[in-house]
């Protein structure tokens, strides 16, 4: 219910078969899924890590995060977790 609106116009194939075509987000929708588990769950950093975000990308996809939550405390949450992670991968934030 939450995903990116139109993620399934992104969607990248991963393996194309006989019998079976395996899809997978998009690296943006998939990103920002990521970035929302890390925010909300402290889960996934290693995987925010690994995709090595632009500062583009994390830009992009922070007021998405921000909307997930109805939180009052959620928006500087999220944007002090995204400049942690910013200065984790060398951005200057």
């Amino acid at each position: 219910d939450i995903l990116p609106t139109n993620w399934e116009n992104r969607l990248v194939s991963s393996f194309q078969g006989k019998a079976i075509h395996l899809q997978c987000l998009g690296r943006c929708d998939l990103l920002k899924t990521k970035l929302f588990a890390f925010c909300d769950r402290g889960t996934d950093l290693a995987d925010c890590i690994a995709m090595k975000p632009t500062q583009t990308e994390l830009s992009e996809a922070l007021h998405w995060v921000i909307k997930q939550d109805g939180n009052s405390l959620w928006p500087d949450h999220v944007k002090q977790s995204f400049h942690d992670l910013g200065k984790r991968l060398g951005h200057d934030t």
